[in-house]
């Protein structure tokens, strides 16, 4: 600088960061009532109770508070993923912890979670390429299990890669029905319930036996 002063650099503080995920949360209700199209920064700062100016000091954009919810919310399924203990073996288990973060985050935040999920493709440039970047890693170390269950002998399948996405489908779809039901269901007794029919399948292990039984007339 001309006068040799050095500009100041703002350092965000614990209270800064606080009224932001506050803000978040307003955010994710006004998704929840009138759509991520629908909202306006404006609308945002009367729910806050913000005027906008202020608003714009804390988020510049619609599209860099819709960031933060996807950081938010891959930051809580890779936690819960960085959390297992190494003594947990069985990749079924690591698979219902899993997909319990997931529907906690559906339960407890429903808003940014569809955000999450109907929203990716509203966001541009860096942004969308580190979150392309982190939901990869996130994908990739699912997909990780499910190798190490077939490897193990645990998974009966072949392709791990559609396993994943199958996986990944069941879980990432409850946010269009399970918010409702998380006071009369918990997530982790959830996901015990969908992991089993994900890991045991549909099929009664007598229909299994009757669908591999060889055909004596055919003899």
């Amino acid at each position: 600088m001309a006068n040799g002063k050095k500009a100041k650099v703002r350092v965000p503080t614990a209270a800064h960061d606080e009224k932001r995920l506050e803000i978040i949360m307003h955010c994710a209700n006004l998704f929840e009532k009138v759509g991520y199209y629908g909202m306006t920064m404006q609308m945002l700062a009367d729910e806050a109770a913000l005027g906008k100016p202020t608003l714009y000091h804390y988020f510049s954009s619609k599209e860099d508070i819709l960031f933060e919810m996807h950081q938010l919310h891959i930051d809580a399924m890779i936690a819960a993923l960085d959390a297992v203990p190494e003594k947990c073996s069985d990749p079924g288990e690591v698979l219902t912890r899993a997909c319990a973060a997931t529907l906690r985050e559906i339960a407890e935040h429903p808003g940014y979670v569809r955000a999450f999920m109907e929203h990716y493709g509203d966001l541009e440039g860096d942004h969308r390429e580190q979150m392309r970047n982190r939901r990869q890693h996130y994908f990739d170390r699912i997909c990780g299990v499910v190798k190490s269950g077939i490897s193990s002998g645990k998974f009966r399948v072949s392709d791990p890669t559609i396993a994943t996405l199958a996986f990944l489908g069941m879980c990432n779809w409850s946010y269009k029905w399970y918010a409702p039901k998380a006071d009369e269901i918990p997530p982790e007794r959830m996901a015990k319930l969908l992991c089993q029919v994900f890991l045991e399948g549909l099929n009664s292990p007598t229909s299994t036996k009757k669908a591999r039984r060889p055909d004596s007339q055919s003899r």
